[in-house]
C-alpha cells in the first residue's frame, strides 16, 4: 500500500467514539451509586472485547455479577455485541444530532436472552468474527481459500491485532498487526495499490433502524465496466425492501407485518412515495453514514468497500430517516440478514 493508502486506513482503524457507561441502580448492592465510567472506545471493534475493563470498575458495587453476564442499553434497546460498535452508533445515535458522549446502562443481572445472544467469554467474538469474515470473503472472492490458507501464527496475529486494539497505548502495534494479515484479504497491485479486479461482489450491509440488515450481491462494476458508484447502489435497492423490511413490495390495501410480528403504522402511500433509495436520499427524506461518515454520492463503492470496511470486511451503510417516515417501536436491532440478492 502506499502512504495515501496506508493513511487512509489508518484514519478509519483509529476511528473513535466517546462512551460513558453508568451502573443501572437495580444492579447497586453500595450504599452509594458509583461515578459513570468514561471511556474512548473504538469504532472497529467489538463490545465484549471492551467491556472488561468497565466490569473490573463496578465490581465494587454490586455482589450480583457472579455467574452474571454483563449487558449494555442504549434508551430501553438492548446492545447486541455482535455487531462493530461504530455500527450500533451510527444505528443508535445517528439521528440524534449534536450527541457528543453515548451515556449506556450497564446491567449484571436481567440478561435479556429472547434479544441477545448469550457472549460467555472472547472466544465466542472470535468465533463469531471469523465466521462473518469467512462470509465477507465467499461473497468478495467466490470461494474462502485466503482464510482457510492462513496458518496458525497468522490466524492469531489478525485476532490479536483486533482484540489489542482497546489499547492503543500499550500496543502501539495493534494497526500493523491486524493489517498486516488483512491485507491478504485483498486485490493488491505490484505496485502495492490495491484493486477490485477479481472481485465478484462488495460484501455489503445496509441497516435501517431495527430492522434486519438488507445484504444484497453488489457487483463492483456496471454492465460497462465502469465503477459502480453509491448512487448507482442505492438505485439499484427497492424503497420497499427498506419500508417493510421485506423482499416483496407492499400491498396498497393492507397492513404490514415486521418480523417480529408488530403491525407497521405507516401508510403503504409512504412507500410508494419512491422507487429507490436514491430518490428517498436526494428528497433530503433520508441519509447515510459509513463509519460514521456521509461520503459523497459519487464515492466508488469499490473504493468505499476497500476502505471503510469493518474489520469483518462488510461495508456497513446506516440509513437514517430525516423524517420519522420509517420508524417502527422496537427493543432490538437487527441480527440477521435479508435473502442475499443479486443486483
Amino acid at each position: 500500500m502506499s502512504f495515501f493508502d496506508d493513511d487512509i486506513k489508518r484514519s478509519v482503524w483509529d476511528g473513535k467514539i466517546p462512551v460513558m457507561f453508568s451502573m443501572s441502580g437495580n444492579d447497586v448492592t453500595h450504599h452509594t451509586m458509583p461515578a459513570p465510567y468514561m471511556m474512548m472506545v473504538p469504532r472497529n471493534s467489538y463490545f465484549p472485547l471492551v467491556t472488561g475493563a468497565v466490569r473490573d470498575y463496578f465490581s465494587h458495587s454490586t455482589l450480583i455479577m457472579s455467574d452474571n453476564e454483563l449487558w449494555l442499553e442504549y434508551k430501553g434497546i438492548p446492545i447486541k455485541w455482535h455487531l462493530p460498535i461504530g455500527v450500533l452508533f451510527d444505528v443508535l445515535v445517528g439521528s440524534e444530532s449534536g450527541t457528543q458522549i453515548w451515556n449506556l446502562t450497564v446491567h449484571f443481572q436481567s440478561f435479556p436472552e429472547k434479544i441477545l445472544l448469550r457472549c460467555p467469554n472472547e472466544e465466542s467474538v472470535e468465533t463469531y468474527y471469523k465466521n462473518v469474515l469467512k462470509e465477507a470473503n465467499y461473497i468478495k472472492q467466490g470461494d474462502i481459500n485466503k482464510l482457510n490458507n492462513l496458518n496458525i501464527n497468522q490466524s492469531n496475529e489478525l485476532w490479536d491485532g483486533l482484540r489489542q486494539h482497546i489499547f492503543p497505548f500499550f500496543h502501539v502495534d495493534d494497526y500493523d498487526k491486524f493489517w498486516s494479515i488483512n491485507k491478504l484479504f485483498y486485490n493488491v497491485n505490484v505496485g502495492g495499490s490495491s484493486t477490485g479486479i477479481g472481485y465478484k461482489h462488495i460484501p455489503v450491509r445496509l441497516i435501517q433502524n431495527n430492522r434486519p440488515y438488507v445484504q444484497n450481491l453488489i457487483a463492483p462494476y456496471n454492465e460497462s465496466g465502469a465503477e459502480l458508484t453509491l448512487s448507482d447502489y442505492f438505485s439499484k435497492i427497492p424503497f420497499y425492501s427498506i419500508f417493510i423490511g421485506g423482499a416483496t413490495e407492499p400491498s396498497s390495501s393492507s397492513p404490514t407485518t415486521t418480523n417480529t410480528g408488530e403491525l407497521s403504522t405507516s401508510s403503504s402511500s409512504t412507500s410508494m412515495a419512491y422507487t429507490n433509495l436514491l430518490q428517498y436520499i436526494k428528497a433530503g427524506a433520508g441519509k447515510y453514514l459509513i463509519q460514521g461518515v456521509e461520503p459523497p454520492l459519487e464515492s466508488s463503492f469499490l473504493w468505499l468497500g476497500e476502505y471503510f470496511s469493518h474489520p469483518d470486511n462488510f461495508l456497513y451503510i446506516t440509513l437514517i430517516d430525516s423524517t420519522n417516515q420509517l420508524s417502527l417501536s422496537s427493543s432490538s436491532i437487527p441480527t440477521s440478514p435479508k435473502q442475499q440478492q443479486t443486483i
